[in-house]
């Protein structure tokens, strides 16, 4: 019993080891841009060339016209009219628009403690102190949905270091 339970164990390490390994290798696709986007009903093109089990560096800037719907932790759900400068507080979810009615993209950013690079804020373009912006920034696991007429993609949070950051 006592070898059946100490092979059981190694081959839990061996399993672990495994999967680090292929973590730790597995290439980090960056998606940086401005929504809404150039074209008008098509996604950004980084968003749309997202696959499943892609691990995802994203900076995704967000224009008043494409502010995202945001969810809190109790489950209230708002499209923010106005916004203040720095971190917004709160958001467990974002429901991204990605210009395109095929294309559905929620983010989960995780807990501060966990996932520190995760985060939506506020910021200002150059001089125009009227001119806000969100940016939707960190390190996220995607995992694809095929829905009828379209896909949908939930990026689950990752911890900074499984991106290259931080290290």
């Amino acid at each position: 019993m006592l070898k059946l339970l100490k092979t059981m164990f190694a081959a839990g390490l061996l399993a672990v080891s495994a999967s680090s390994a292929m973590a730790e290798t597995r290439t980090v696709k960056t998606v940086v841009g401005d929504l809404p986007g150039e074209a008008e009903f098509e996604a950004l093109q980084g968003i749309g060339e997202l696959a499943d089990g892609d691990v995802v560096l994203l900076d995704l800037r967000m224009l008043p016209l494409a502010w995202p719907v945001v969810s809190d932790a109790e489950g209230n759900v708002s499209t923010p009219q106005t916004c203040a400068f720095g971190m917004i507080e709160g958001v467990e979810k974002v429901s991204v628009p990605t210009g395109s009615n095929h294309l559905l993209m929620t983010v989960w950013l995780g807990d501060r403690v966990h996932h520190a690079a995760n985060g939506l804020s506020c910021e200002y373009v150059g001089a125009a102190l009227d001119a806000p912006q969100m940016r939707l920034t960190g390190c996220y696991l995607a995992r694809e949905i095929s829905i009828p007429t379209a896909r949908s993609l939930n990026l689950n949070p990752l911890p900074a270091s499984a991106c290259g950051l931080y290290d």
